[in-house]
């Protein structure tokens, strides 16, 4: 089921949302936005690519978002540079972000010594114990479980069943989805003649302003400092962060990342998904890892990387296409061999 849609604007307002070139009837209304195959009369669709243009010829959409009017004689358009960007403050209009909706469920708990600003919400059945804080206009969700001395910055959403251990701090405007774990102890132990011992973790996780880390991922706190994310960076489902990470601002860790433990990120780095990254090394600034890469050596700024071991990208793809020509390659060697032994027998 798709988010209640609350908005009802025309398309002069929305073209001024978006700083477009409105082309066509500018008093349409539009009141939802849908794909250019569902959209009908009081929608906008937007057109992403070549694809979506051929399809948006015939779309019944009242209101298309696209780079150019030209393929849509007598339709209403709104031209703009990249339609994908344009529609987020169109979304932001139609579909409001839900905002807190001030108080404290009678069902959750809050431990004596805990602050909760007035203005924030604490959801049914959440728990905040002693010395934690939450700050203005905060949204904790269902079963949210944020430990001692924890703080949720202002603007934070804790989606339901998100757990924030002790000591945790949460930046401004940052979300967290369903099931996402802040603060579990790292994986540190070390071997003893009595057998493996824990070291203790005693460190904490901080998650800058504006991240957003989505559901089921993990970061552990560090064993003696700080596991950090940096502002604004985005994290995808079931990610996996070590404890003593430390990951830059404006990243991008798509799904099932795993980072070892001290792994250090740059800013504006994207993971690839499934890419892993082995322990006390450093992803320098701006740095793409492709899909399921292995990273296991330091990788300097800017570099464009791929495959297990990593290797820069446009090697490893002359590595892919000689793996897929291996058997054909195998079968001449195997041929050279015996047209070589067969020489050395005749000689003989």
């Amino acid at each position: 089921m798709r988010p209640e849609q609350k908005g009802i604007l025309t398309a002069t307002e929305l073209a001024g949302l978006c700083s477009g070139r409105l082309v066509g009837d500018g008093s349409r209304v539009v009141s939802a936005v849908r794909s250019v195959d569902l959209a009908d009369d009081g929608d906008l669709a937007f057109v992403s690519d070549r694809k979506a243009e051929r399809g948006a010829v015939s779309s019944r959409a009242g209101v298309l978002l696209a780079r150019s009017a030209a393929p849509f004689p007598d339709r209403t358009v709104i031209e703009v540079p990249d339609p994908a960007l344009a529609l987020i403050p169109i979304l932001e209009a139609l579909v409001p972000r839900r905002r807190a909706r001030a108080g404290v469920h009678p069902t959750a708990v809050v431990e004596s010594g805990a602050s909760v600003d007035p203005t924030a919400e604490v959801g049914p059945y959440a728990v905040l114990e002693a010395g934690s804080r939450v700050g203005a206009g905060a949204i904790l969700g269902s079963h949210v479980a944020v430990g001692r001395g924890a703080e949720i910055g202002e603007g934070v959403w804790l989606h339901p069943h998100v757990v924030v251990y002790d000591g945790v701090r949460i930046g401004p405007r940052s979300e967290v989805h369903s099931g996402t774990v802040l603060g579990a102890d790292g994986f540190g132990y070390a071997p003893s003649p009595t057998g493996i011992r824990k070291i203790p973790q005693v460190g904490t996780v901080e998650i800058g302003a504006d991240v957003e880390i989505g559901a089921n991922s993990c970061v552990d706190r560090a064993s003696l400092e700080v596991t950090r994310i940096g502002d604004g960076t985005k994290v995808d489902d079931l990610v996996m962060v070590g404890h003593n990470c430390v990951v830059g601002r404006h990243g991008f860790i798509c799904a099932q990342v795993g980072l070892a433990g001290s792994t250090v990120v740059g800013d504006g780095v994207i993971l690839g998904g499934q890419a892993g990254a082995a322990g006390h090394l450093r992803i320098g600034n701006g740095v793409k890892v492709g899909a399921q890469s292995g990273v296991n050596v330091d990788v300097p700024d800017g570099e464009n990387i791929n495959g297990s071991p990593h290797l820069p990208y446009r090697e490893s793809m002359k590595c892919l296409v000689e793996l897929r020509r291996l058997p054909e390659t195998a079968r001449l060697v195997r041929e050279l061999a015996g047209a070589a032994g067969r020489q050395g027998e005749d000689k003989a």
